[in-house]
């Protein structure tokens, strides 16, 4: 077994023998802290009491560079765990995640902002190894331009980039037309021009596009995001189709921080045959890093349920201590068997419902073990809304069942991770009005019965019953926080924001 370790940006830990992924999570699931950095102490830690140290063959780590503290917790924890430690640059650790899928032969991009000096490297994955073929350093980098339009805009960089891009859905204006970052064929390489990162990137883009406009309308948000996603999908298209077009591959991995923009997903994976991992970002360097082992091969996932397990014992333990703050509930123990028809039942009667079931989903999306769940109506959509204090132009996200994709989006794909978006049929968009965005897209999780027998079934009831099989998934999580982790956040988080129901395991606690 490998044990697996990210201590940068969303630090997370992960073990896995050359067969299966046997754990993986972040820690900012333990610690409530969004995108939490440093060495991931409480993950590694809910690993260890799951088996013993003695079982793990060595420990690899997902980028090279780094100092101060960082390395004194990372030597402090190899003396206590008495392994052997194995170092992978930043988009090396990336880029192994190929190995969840099923190509034999890739063309695998990385982008992000940076790590270990460089923001984009591209390889090709020929069996087991990866041969480096173009890479861009940080000055150039993608990610930090998206990051600092993204600043520009007055949100969160490195975190709220899903805004920007929601925000250039919308009708405006797109007539911004500047050459601030692109991609070079004869460099392999992408060239920003305005000379900087970070903050000084963010103030010179300013000057570019808003004259020094101190506040933007919400029409200025629009203009500018429409630019921004314009560039991304331009530049990064660009490169894709130069190298494939060099080396006649048509298989594309994207790994990366801005594999997440889905958008940028949609536009590639029209032209050509797109795996993107579920966890694309810096979550994923702990996997990626233990994929590097030549020993193994392939490992095939239809889910990411490799987080924290929920246990209906330790549910019980916790509702017995609470049941005071509780008493304007009621708790029923329900049987497995009977989950669909109660929960579908909730959900029928218009009930908004948070699932906290099972091992925790790895990765940004909530995929039926830690999901908020209702009708895809247009009012659970303002409901939910509300209570979680989301965005409003922020759109939720279907879980769909497979066999009827057809039906409901033109041109689908199996997507069980979310990282597409497609055209809704427009004789189903008054249907599932609360998941359909302004451009009529939506970014669905289809789902298969062997991926969440439980979820599926509930979702399928939902269908016997109406006739429609898709509901309304958002992360349960209230705004600002990660996802809930323990039985102790679910119930914390549900109280919070006020919801019918929550189902615990197997406790459901209701109005």
């Amino acid at each position: 077994m490998i044990l697996g370790i990210c201590d940068g940006h969303n630090a997370s830990s992960s073990l896995i023998t050359k067969d299966e992924i046997l754990f993986a999570m972040s820690e900012e699931r333990f610690t409530r802290k969004k995108n939490q950095r440093g060495f991931p102490e409480n993950s590694i830690n809910y690993i260890l009491n799951k088996v013993k140290s003695d079982e793990i063959d060595y420990v690899s780590i997902g980028g090279v560079f780094r100092r101060g503290e960082r390395i004194k917790k990372l030597k402090n924890f190899q003396n206590k765990i008495n392994k052997k430690f194995i170092y992978f640059y930043h988009h090396l650790a990336h880029s192994y995640l190929f190995k969840l899928s099923d190509f034999k032969e890739a063309l695998v991009i990385s982008i992000d902002g940076g790590g270990d000096g460089l923001s984009f490297l591209a390889s090709i994955a020929n069996k087991n190894n990866l041969e480096v073929v173009a890479q861009s350093d940080l000055i150039d980098s993608v990610g930090d331009f998206y990051a600092s339009i993204t600043e520009l805009l007055g949100f969160k960089p490195m975190e709220d980039e899903g805004k920007v891009m929601s925000l250039s859905s919308y009708e405006g204006k797109d007539d911004i037309e500047l050459t601030t970052i692109d991609y070079i064929s004869e460099l392999k390489s992408f060239r920003k021009y305005l000379g900087v990162i970070g903050y000084e990137a963010t103030k010179a883009l300013k000057k570019l596009i808003t004259m020094d406009k101190n506040q933007l309308s919400f029409e200025d948000k629009v203009r500018i995001s429409k630019f921004a996603q314009r560039t991304l999908e331009n530049i990064v298209l660009k490169a894709i189709d130069d190298l494939s077009n060099e080396y006649n591959i048509k298989n594309i991995v994207f790994v990366g921080g801005v594999a997440q923009n889905v958008k940028l997903n949609s536009k590639i994976a029209e032209r050509y045959n797109l795996f993107v991992p579920p966890f694309m970002g810096d979550e994923g360097l702990c996997l990626g890093a233990s994929l590097a082992d030549k020993r193994i091969s392939r490992i095939s996932i239809n889910n990411t349920y490799f987080g924290y397990g929920i246990e209906n014992k330790k549910a019980e333990k916790i509702l017995e201590e609470l049941k005071n703050k509780l008493s304007g509930y009621k708790i029923d123990f329900v049987e497995e068997r009977d989950v669909p028809e109660v929960v579908g039942n909730l959900i029928l009667e218009n009930k908004v419902v948070c699932l906290a079931r099972g091992k925790m989903e790895f990765g940004p999306r909530a995929l039926g073990n830690r999901s908020i769940i209702a009708l895809p109506t247009k009012e659970n959509k303002e409901k939910i809304n509300k209570k979680l204090k989301r965005s409003w132009f922020m759109p939720f996200a279907p879980t769909i069942l497979y066999e009827y994709v057809d039906d409901y989006l033109i041109n689908p794909r199996y997507s069980p991770f979310m990282t597409q978006i497609f055209k809704v049929r427009e004789d189903k968009i008054k249907e599932i009005e609360g998941v359909v965005h302004v451009d009529k897209t939506t970014r669905p999780q289809t789902l298969k019965k062997e991926s969440n027998k439980t979820y599926y079934e509930i979702i399928k009831y939902i269908y016997d019953c109406i006739g429609i099989p898709v509901i309304l998934n958002t992360s349960f999580n209230l705004h600002g926080e990660p996802i809930v982790c323990s039985e102790e956040d679910a119930i914390k988080s549900f109280l919070k924001a006020d919801f019918d129901a929550l189902l615990l395991g197997n406790y459901l606690i209701s109005k």
